[in-house]
């Protein structure tokens, strides 16, 4: 649970450097063996920072049976969480739920933790309740300078 914390206070950082540049506030890290593959944000082509680390970690590594860990600094949306399935990865750890968030940036208000009780594979989906704030704090930063509102 240390090494979860570790990595995700590095996706929230990264969701920090997202906003920062201007873009959507989420951060993504890719993990295998205690070795980042993967650090990304989100960008102006509408690719989420999730997608990007995939990309880039799969590019290096052969993308099913892979043992890594996906570290997003909000729950990921059910397009991430659908390339996440499809590239091996089955063990999702994120701060920020989205019940916690506007649902205005997700398709569905349906939990994710439904979607995946379908799925073939099992995947561990962790939410670090004590980040969630960190990460929260971040995002109504970017509502506020882009006027949305819950």
């Amino acid at each position: 649970m240390k090494d979860d914390e570790k990595y995700l206070k590095l996706a929230i950082k990264k969701s920090e450097e997202s906003f920062l540049k201007g873009f959507f506030p989420a951060g993504a890290i890719i993990v295998k063996n205690g070795k980042i593959l993967s650090s990304e944000i989100s960008s102006l082509n509408y690719k989420h920072a999730e997608q990007k680390a995939l990309e880039k970690a799969f590019k290096k590594f052969s993308p099913f049976n892979n043992n890594c860990t996906l570290y997003a600094s909000m729950e990921p949306c059910l397009m991430c969480l659908s390339v996440a399935y499809w590239t091996g990865i089955r063990r999702i750890v994120f701060a920020c739920d989205k019940q916690s968030m506007s649902l205005k940036y997700f398709e569905t208000s349906k939990k994710n933790q439904e979607s995946i009780k379908i799925l073939n594979e099992k995947i561990d989906f962790i939410q670090i309740k004590a980040l969630k704030n960190s990460s929260l704090k971040i995002i109504k930063k970017w509502e506020k300078i882009n006027n949305i509102k819950s």
